[in-house]
This record gives structure tokens, sequence and C-alpha cells, in this order.
């Protein structure tokens, strides 16, 4: 686990702020929420109390606690529909930066993961990379990208230390592998099979293992 990795370094306090985009209701649990699923899943997976509104986090839905003495983690559940994500994102970061700028984070800034829905990976696989990388049609890691650029919050992360990365939950294609705008569109707002919902809710520990090995790099 996370714990276990971070626990080999230095007793110094590492910060992690997971992002999930989405939709609010009625399409929560559409694929395109996918990502709050999958946080939802990490906080039971966790034991973390129950997700709280947070005025101060952009009124979004925060959880927050430690997986080691010095790993401290906050989930954060992105309010805005999915295409105007970037503005709460960085709001809600910018927070969290604030919140844990005491004495640990001299040296770095927290590692932020945004958790979204991808459309390029089959149902149940999950794919990390580097947040900055292209976000390939998503328009709500498009609007994180923008927004973090924008505020000038993506230069300052790099420049201290940060991580900025992000994590795909694979939803699949349309029947016929279409790339039509309606059917996609249509797709992504879909209800999300029981069977796949099952299976995004036991990913959390394999998500846990993907930042482990990235995080402690």
């Amino acid at each position: 686990m996370l714990s276990d990795g971070l626990q080999n370094g230095e007793d110094e306090t590492v910060s992690v702020f997971i992002v999930s985009l989405g939709n609010p209701p009625p399409h929560d649990q559409s694929r395109h929420s996918a990502g709050h699923i999958l946080l939802k899943a990490l906080q039971s997976h966790l034991g973390f109390p129950a997700f709280r509104g947070s005025r101060p986090f952009a009124n979004g839905l925060v959880s927050e606690g430690k997986v080691a003495d010095h790993v401290n983690v906050m989930l954060w559940q992105c309010p805005s529909s999915m295409n105007e994500s970037g503005d709460a994102v960085a709001k809600a970061y910018r927070q969290f930066v604030s919140a844990s700028a005491a004495g640990s984070q001299e040296d770095g800034w927290p590692t932020l993961v945004v958790l979204y829905d991808e459309m390029e990976l089959a149902p149940g696989q999950l794919k990390l990379g580097p947040g900055s990388a292209s976000a390939k049609g998503h328009n709500g890691l498009k609007s994180v990208q923008q927004s973090l650029q924008s505020t000038g919050l993506g230069g300052r992360l790099a420049a201290k230390n940060g991580k900025f990365l992000k994590v795909g939950y694979g939803i699949g294609r349309p029947a016929g592998s279409t790339r039509k705008k309606d059917d996609v569109a249509e797709f992504v707002l879909g209800q999300l099979p029981e069977g796949e919902i099952e299976q995004l809710g036991g990913c959390a520990e394999e998500l846990m293992d993907l930042l482990e090995e990235e995080i402690t790099k």
C-alpha cells in the first residue's frame, strides 16, 4: 500500500490531493461520472470519514485522513459539470496547498491526482500518466489543464517539485466503436451497468498501488 512505500523514506509529511471529475445528478451514476464512483470506492477502502460539503474547497465534497503517520490524503469530488471542472479544481487545489503549508511543504507542493473516465481503455482498466499529457478530447481534463495554466498553478506546482497525475478508468466505446459526437454523448451519459459499477468499486486497491509506485519514485 501507499503507506508502506512511503514509510521507507524520510520522516517528512507527504500530502496528496485526489480529485474526481464527473457530473452532478441526474448523471452522477453515468459512465462520465466513473471518477466520482472510483473516489467513493477509495474512501471506503481507506476507511475515511463520510464525504461532507466544504465551502472553502469550492463547495466540493471532501473526505480526508492519513494512510500513514506522515501521509495526508484528501479526497475531493468536483461539484461542477464535467466540461467546466477547471475553475473549481484550481480553487480547491490552491486551498489544499495553503492548508498543507505548515512545515512539510516547504520543499514540495502536494501531489495532485485527477480521476476521470477514459474511453480509450477497456472497461475496468486503470491507466496512470502525467496530468499535463494530452487530454485526447476529454473536455473535463482540458478544462483542468487550462485552469491550472491560466492561474499559474501548473507552473508553480512543477517549480515546487509537485506532481500532477491523471488516472483514467476505462469505460470503453459505444457499440461499433463509433466516434460520432451524438453517439458518444449518449454513451458517456448513459448509466453504468451494475456489473461495471461493482468492477469499478474493486479498483481502489489497484489505484493505491499505482499511486504508490509513482509518488515514491
